[in-house]
């Protein structure tokens, strides 16, 4: 064990390097610099070195190789590949050959990109199916009724003051029940944050340090910096 110890750290400790007097090989030959050519040196990169005078170094490969300044590679752009095709932030490459080229706006739109969907940042979250085609939006579920009660499609419990009422009219914004009772439907709201807001019109507004909100309006926002902020 003490034997193969020492040859794991001897195995560890070579590597080339390149200095400004000279380059240290792992396979024991050494090229020292000349004076000269030491105080010519100007710039030492991964592939080889710069003089003032012109006169550059040009690395082997080996050296560049094992040279402990190389640069890392390039990061790859982030997306999703797999049997079934390509996502990427700008578009679809399905299995069957029809691409989807997505638009500026939808670049700009998008958070991450995953194998079974997209997540936008005003929402509009997208849905693959397995050939990585979009999923069709569904209407929203029915309320649903009981004797004594009801739940709204956005989960909003409602007692009835008497068995037996049913929806006379369903609108937009709410419910008018057979017995004249109205009830409101949820509307969209604000996701606000320490840093930042995004309307329930999907605007994105970043937060100066310090600024709260101070009071939300049907129509605004009023911040504590006495900026208002206009809803669409």
């Amino acid at each position: 064990m003490k034997i193969l110890a020492a040859i794991c750290v001897l195995a560890v400790g070579v590597s080339a390097q390149v200095g400004h007097s000279g380059i240290i090989s792992p396979d024991g030959v050494n090229t020292q610099f000349s004076h000269d050519f030491a105080n010519d040196i100007a710039l030492i990169g991964p592939s080889g070195i710069v003089t003032k005078s012109g006169n550059n170094r040009q690395l082997t490969h080996g050296e560049a190789t094992l040279h402990v300044a190389t640069h890392p590679a390039p990061v790859p752009v982030p997306q999703f590949v797999s049997q079934r095709g390509v996502i990427g932030h700008s578009g679809i490459v399905r299995p069957d050959g029809n691409n989807v080229q997505f638009t500026q706006d939808q670049v700009d739109n998008i958070v991450l990109v995953g194998p079974s969907g997209i997540v936008t940042k005003d929402g509009s979250n997208i849905q693959l199916t397995d050939d990585l085609h979009f999923v069709p939006r569904t209407k929203r579920s029915a309320p649903l009724i009981g004797p004594s009660g009801m739940i709204t499609a956005e989960g909003i419990p409602i007692q009835f003051s008497k068995p037996g009422v049913t929806i006379l009219l369903e609108g937009p914004s709410g419910y008018v029940m057979s017995d004249g009772t109205l009830v409101q439907k949820r509307s969209k709201r604000h996701v606000i944050g320490e840093s930042g807001i995004i309307t329930s019109d999907g605007q994105q507004i970043q937060l100066e340090h310090g600024v709260k909100v101070v009071l939300v309006g049907p129509s605004g926002i009023l911040l504590s910096n006495g900026k208002n902020i206009q809803l669409q």
